[in-house]
């Protein structure tokens, strides 16, 4: 069950899932209102799976994904991944006249234990981090970027540079020769001219590349670990 970057969505759709996998030997959600008093949702489940489940969280997993995370965790499934986000509170939309609609707190939710993980996040029973060329950002250059450049710009297409397989030697953000040479062989490859200068072409290319590679998820540790 991958919530991986899920920011949450309805309390009745998690709680849909829930009813499959949490035995109705314990609560699979709590719901605490503000004068403390507890309302505990059940399933009719007899007994919990025969077989290994694995969730797969990370730090962009949040609210409804957290139910659902910690619920599994608790009955005894597998949690792999990350810490996530940390977001115990239920909110309520409350339509205004102009159409927006303004979003209320007035609830929290514990786990089938009672465990508030409001910015504590769920804690994964199997820690596994992505390659740091997942978190590489978008490139957006006002010049080229050339040799004896520094800066976050560098460092983050050196970041990308690696994780398509280049040693560009160093990944501290210093465009040194290395880096050059490194920018020459991926612009030869991909029937640029090998200036070894990162321009918005090859800027571009190195960042499409790097995406699809994530989408591929040849390297993805945390799918592995499961």
């Amino acid at each position: 069950m991958d919530v991986r970057g899920n920011p949450g969505g309805l309390l009745t759709a998690v709680e849909g899932i829930l009813k499959n996998f949490i035995p109705k030997d314990m609560p699979y959600v709590q719901i605490e209102n503000p004068n403390g008093k507890v309302s505990k949702s059940y399933s009719n489940l007899d007994e919990k799976k025969p077989y290994p489940i694995s969730v797969l969280i990370n730090e962009g997993s949040a609210s409804a994904s957290e139910i659902l995370a910690v619920a599994m965790k608790e009955v005894g499934y597998n949690i792999v991944g990350t810490k996530s986000f940390g977001k115990g509170t239920v909110q309520q939309a409350l339509p205004l006249g102009d159409g927006s609609r303004l979003k209320l707190t007035f609830f929290k939710w514990l786990s089938p234990k009672g465990t508030w993980i409001h910015e504590k996040g769920v804690k994964p029973t199997v820690k596994a981090e992505q390659p740091t060329y997942y978190f590489s950002n978008p490139i957006q250059l006002d010049k080229p970027l050339t040799y004896n450049d520094t800066g976050d710009k560098v460092k983050n297409i050196q970041i990308m540079l690696e994780g398509l397989g280049y040693d560009p030697e160093r990944t501290d953000g210093y465009f040194n020769k290395a880096t050059e040479a490194t920018v020459k062989s991926f612009q030869a490859e991909h029937d640029l001219e090998a200036t070894g200068k990162v321009d918005e072409k090859t800027a571009g290319l190195i960042e499409t590349k790097i995406v699809e590679k994530v989408r591929d998820g040849e390297d993805d540790r945390q799918l592995e670990k499961h």
